[in-house]
């Protein structure tokens, strides 16, 4: 079931895990801004009514930058400071590199249903 939607993602609900699926092709500099504020409202959101199980479908974004990867990790610091879990899955691979290049501190599951199941 999907619960809301954003201009850079949409949220489905399975059980007790909220899924985040990005529909943008990008985390850089171009989009940060919104990408970035949608994220910080996401987060307020999900942190004020529950356990906090997060899995970011990652299949659509195709590049990512240095803005791209500082909005991930801001973004998987909140969901940690908040008590909570965020898998990323359906990495692509050129973003894979990049994201363990940055040493982000994030967990990685290779399907959705791996990381909805993992929980």
């Amino acid at each position: 079931m999907t619960v809301a939607a954003a201009s850079s993602f949409y949220v489905d609900q399975v059980g007790e895990v909220t899924v985040l699926c990005f529909t943008v092709r990008s985390l850089t500099e171009q989009n940060f801004d919104v990408v970035s504020d949608e994220l910080l409202e996401f987060v307020m959101l999900v942190t004020a009514e529950r356990s906090i199980r997060i899995v970011a479908e990652m299949s659509a974004i195709e590049t990512i930058d240095e803005m791209g990867l500082a909005m991930l990790q801001a973004f998987a610091d909140s969901i940690d400071d908040a008590g909570g879990t965020l898998i990323l899955c359906r990495v692509r691979t050129a973003v894979m590199a990049s994201i363990r290049r940055a040493s982000l501190r994030c967990s990685f599951s290779r399907t959705r249903g791996e990381a909805v199941w993992s929980f």
